[in-house]
Formats: C-alpha cells, sequence, structure tokens
C-alpha cells in the first residue's frame, strides 16, 4: 500500500465516523437535546421558541403517518457562526422500509429541542415538517432584544 492509498482511506474513515456528528466535535460551539413528549400544542401552530442566555427550546407538534412506522425526528441543528444564527429543523420520520407494513392512521406527537450555544445568537430559527408536506416555522431576531 502507498502512502496516498493510506492517507485517502484514512480520510474516508474520518469523515464517515464523523458524518452527523458535528454538533459533538470540540470548537463546534452546539450542543443539542431532542426528545418527543405528549403533545400540548396544537398541531398547525408553528412552533414555540425561548431564548434564556445562550439556551435555546423550541417545543411543537409534529404530525406523522402511521403509529407503527412513522416517527418524529430532529433533522437538522446548525449553528452558523458568521452570522451567529442556530437553525433547527423538525420532520416527520418514516422508519417503515420495504419488507414491513404500516397501519393507516395519522399520529401526533410532541417535541422539545434544547440547543446550547458557545457563542452569541443573533438569529433562531425553529422548522417543522409535517407528514403531507405542511411546514410551520418561527424566527426569533434577538437583535431587538
Amino acid at each position: 500500500m502507498n502512502r496516498r492509498e493510506l492517507l485517502a482511506g484514512g480520510s474516508i474513515a474520518l469523515a464517515a465516523a464523523t458524518a452527523g456528528c458535528l454538533d459533538r466535535l470540540p470548537g463546534i460551539g452546539l450542543d443539542v437535546a431532542f426528545e418527543t413528549t405528549d403533545v400540548d400544542l396544537p398541531v398547525g401552530e408553528p412552533p414555540e421558541v425561548t431564548v434564556d442566555g445562550d439556551t435555546v427550546t423550541a417545543r411543537g407538534t409534529v404530525q406523522y403517518g402511521s403509529s407503527s412506522c412513522g416517527t418524529v425526528e430532529l433533522a437538522h441543528a446548525g449553528y452558523e457562526r458568521s452570522q451567529s444564527r442556530l437553525d433547527l429543523l423538525v420532520v416527520a420520520g418514516d422508519e417503515s422500509g420495504w419488507s414491513r407494513a404500516c397501519t393507516d392512521d395519522l399520529v401526533e406527537r410532541g417535541y422539545r429541542v434544547t440547543a446550547t450555544v458557545d457563542d452569541s445568537l443573533r438569529r433562531v430559527s425553529a422548522t417543522e415538517h409535517h407528514v403531507f408536506g405542511e411546514s410551520y416555522s418561527t424566527t426569533v431576531d434577538l437583535t431587538d432584544w
């Protein structure tokens, strides 16, 4: 094995090992926790976003298809340092796979995302994507506070 093959293989392994985990790497400055909850906010309303210092909490309710195969998941949590902006995306997920039969029902599930940023915050956006394509967003502009 020559040196180039070794370096290329190591780079691919590093990229694969850290894929989807950038919020957990030191120096990025973002710590995120996601949990599903009981429904306490109506479907069709934008997410509720609160900011307390460097901690952001987003809550809402997402409708998804099939109580046996669907789920609610955090699809994206990203902090853009150059704009001091935090973006959160919660979606209706599908865990069916092609070999599994699913029930034909609609389900609502609450969620809570808590994010702590090690840097300044100027804007926070939280977006929900529901099963039939509806989306609801809330943006908090902290420059007005």
